[in-house]
């Protein structure tokens, strides 16, 4: 009973983290966004003085303009709370889900057969590993502008990869939106926040502020526009098996990577003025659309019939009734009305695969996530399904 009520506290608390984590990356992003583009919108205006925009938000018009004044203990505007709230709830998450379950969630023996202590730490110590390593890079090379940009997309793809290779799909792409997003935190906690701290502390001393850090801290702000649309959709990704448990998921997460940096590009350059770079607009599409062809199933092959009555059965639906022992004994530990699998309260979505009208009610999405791709049973938790049980499963569900 004790377990039970462990359970479902955490089954809560993780849809509270959930939540927290939603709203405060809306909050985070959409600030991000909208105040990145009042400030490429700034203009001078007629006669000099400083660069000024006019916006309307619900009715009011305002008129936003750069200074260099600032009075004693005037304060200042920031969103910085917003963005640790975001990766604080998401470390959270990846503790509460991935960290607690790594045989269900966090583990594929075909990649790499770790026992459970060896690949949480792995995957937890990438996140300040991985800031580490993209903080002195930058801080050393002196890189600005689009070539900045071009080796952080690079950057990006090579850990992308390389978390492929290491860890089960549901897991690797929640840890690459994980370790994005760590990229973003840092960025305001290490350079951004200080830098806007110095430069408010010497505006309101009167004295001239470090130009030079500015540009420093532009350049991680710039960085944080394009590493914004990649992180939610590797999010989101936990709901897409098609994309993260396919054979190709590397070229999948590297498609989108890139797909991401160049909408991201798209908008900026109209912020600036710029107008609008359809080529820009062609090539994200040109990118969504191979990392849909990467993603697309591929129906299970049978094997040639070897007689008479093997090809007269291919045409015969089995009906759900014929898949019912082989769910049942693959997926039944977790998707059962009382999961025997410690640590899982109710069955995963509400799925009780032991109850034959949920399978036939549930038939396209058993076919999307354990025959048209390896999504489920999750490989850690169980043996995967051979081509013959996929066989069984297309022909008895489709």
């Amino acid at each position: 009973m004790t377990a039970m009520l462990l359970d479902l506290l955490r089954d809560d608390a993780v849809f509270l983290l959930r939540w927290l984590h939603v709203v405060a990356a809306m909050v985070w992003v959409g600030s991000a966004f909208a105040l990145v583009r009042l400030d490429l919108a700034m203009r001078p205006r007629e006669g000099g003085g400083a660069a000024q925009t006019l916006f309307f938000n619900a009715g009011a018009a305002f008129r936003l303009s750069r200074t260099a004044e600032v009075e004693a203990g005037e304060p200042a505007l920031h969103f910085k709370f917003e963005a640790y709230a975001t990766w604080v709830s998401g470390f959270a998450l990846v503790c509460l889900i991935y960290c607690a379950e790594p045989r269900l969630y966090l583990i594929d023996p075909r990649l790499w057969d770790a026992p459970p202590w060896a690949a949480i730490t792995v995957a937890l110590a990438a996140l300040p590993l991985v800031w580490l390593a993209y903080d002195i890079f930058y801080k050393r090379s002196g890189l600005a502008g689009d070539a900045s940009v071009a080796v952080l997309l690079v950057f990006c793809a090579a850990l992308s990869a390389a978390l492929c290779v290491l860890f089960a799909g549901r897991a690797a792409f929640p840890l690459i939106g994980a370790n994005l997003a760590t990229l973003m935190a840092g960025n305001i906690a290490h350079v951004l926040a200080p830098a806007q701290r110095r430069r408010l502390a010497a505006l309101r001393a009167g004295a001239a502020p470090d130009e030079a850090e500015a540009r420093a801290a532009g350049a991680r702000a710039l960085h944080n526009q394009y590493l914004a649309l990649p992180v939610i959709f590797f999010m989101l990704s936990g709901h897409a098996p098609l994309l993260f448990a396919g054979p190709h998921r590397i070229g999948v997460a590297v498609s989108a990577l890139g797909a991401g940096f160049l909408i991201r590009r798209f908008f900026l350059k109209r912020a600036r003025g710029l107008g609008w770079d359809w080529t820009l607009a062609a090539s994200a599409a040109v990118l969504l659309m191979a990392m849909l062809a990467l993603a697309w199933p591929r129906a299970p092959e049978e094997t040639a019939a070897q007689n008479a009555g093997q090809a007269i059965a291919r045409l015969v639906h089995p009906g759900p009734a014929a898949a019912q022992n082989l769910i049942e004994e693959k997926c039944g530990y977790c998707h059962a009305a009382a999961p025997v699998w410690p640590g899982l309260a109710t069955a995963p979505a509400g799925l009780d695969l032991t109850d034959r009208d949920m399978i036939e009610k549930k038939a396209a999405a058993i076919l999307r996530a354990a025959v048209l791709t390896s999504a489920m049973p999750p490989p850690g938790a169980s043996a995967p399904l051979d081509e013959e049980d996929k066989v069984l499963l297309w022909r008895a569900l489709r």
